[in-house]
Formats: C-alpha cells, sequence, structure tokens
C-alpha cells in the first residue's frame, strides 16, 4: 500500500512538472498593445507632452435631409497628433438608430490616420436630428464625441386600414 502512495505521489509530480514546462515555455509577448503604448492621465486630470491627441477631419456629419427608413453611412477620418500610440477602446452610438461598423482594434502610432466607420438608421425618427457617437480612448480626454445632424421627412408607418375584406364573387 505504501509502494502504492509513492507511485501517485511521484506521478503527480511529473504531471505538475510537466504542466510547467509546458506552460511556462507559451509566450505571451505577442499581444499588440502592451502597457508602454497606454498613456495614463495625470491624477489631476491636465494635458501631458507625450499624451496621444485623436484629432478628427470633421467631428460632426451633416447628412442634410433624409426620408424616414434611409440608412446613411458616414466614415468619420482622424490622425493621431500626439507624441505616443493612440488606442480606441470602444465606440458607442447613443441609440440603436446609428452603429459603429468598424474601428481600428490596433494602436494608431503617431501621425499616422484612420477612421470610424458608423451609419445612421433614420427609421423611427422623424424632425430635426441630432445623434451621437462616443469614442473612447487612452487621450486627454478620454472621451470623444461625434455627431450626426440633418432632418427626417416622411411618413413612419402608415396606417393599417381596419375594413373587412372585400372579396368578388362570380354568381353563375
Amino acid at each position: 500500500m505504501v509502494h502504492m502512495g509513492v507511485m501517485m505521489t511521484i506521478k503527480s509530480i511529473f504531471l505538475c512538472l510537466a504542466l510547467v514546462v509546458i506552460f511556462g515555455s507559451c509566450k505571451t509577448d505577442n499581444r499588440q498593445i502592451t502597457s508602454d503604448m497606454i498613456h495614463f492621465p495625470p491624477s489631476g486630470g491636465g494635458q501631458t507632452d507625450n499624451a496621444p491627441i485623436i484629432t478628427f477631419d470633421s467631428s460632426t456629419c451633416h447628412f442634410g435631409t433624409l426620408a424616414i427608413g434611409e440608412k446613411y453611412p458616414h466614415v468619420f477620418r482622424f490622425t493621431n497628433t500626439g507624441k505616443s500610440p493612440l488606442i480606441i477602446t470602444q465606440v458607442n452610438p447613443s441609440c440603436g438608430c446609428t452603429t459603429a461598423k468598424d474601428w481600428p482594434q490596433q494602436p494608431i502610432a503617431p501621425g499616422e490616420s484612420g477612421q470610424i466607420s458608423v451609419e445612421f438608421n433614420s427609421t423611427g425618427n422623424s424632425g430635426k436630428v441630432d445623434k451621437s457617437i462616443s469614442v473612447l480612448t487612452n487621450c486627454v480626454p478620454a472621451v470623444e464625441v461625434l455627431r450626426f445632424q440633418g432632418t427626417v421627412v416622411g411618413v413612419d408607418n402608415l396606417p393599417k386600414v381596419k375594413s373587412p375584406v372585400e372579396m368578388e364573387m362570380e354568381t353563375p
């Protein structure tokens, strides 16, 4: 019985060593975002000289006039005009009528450009429209707000006629 217990202990030790070797040999250095890329703003909330800066060509899309039900895609273009890599962590539309389609998932180096693709769906909207999209970054300030502005015209939902079904019948 003692011999069996010793064998189990030896097997357990070899199993543990094998797991340490297997998992210890895996490298995790292939991550795209590293801590040296992330800019942490000072606790006072002020701007620092080395911070990334996201500069949009235009932060507002004026789409003019749309008919209810039309979709309007738009691309917001930007450049990192700061001195450290820019990281976009989230793009959050203010409501379900605006959808974030695509944005850079990798850090944007200083001087490089990128774009955020979004789409506004005018279904359910009428009159003047002012919708926002919050872009969360590692900049100071951390949130940049993009806007869709314009007018939606037309009849959203036509009322359904609640009359009995009429059928024509031939008489023999």
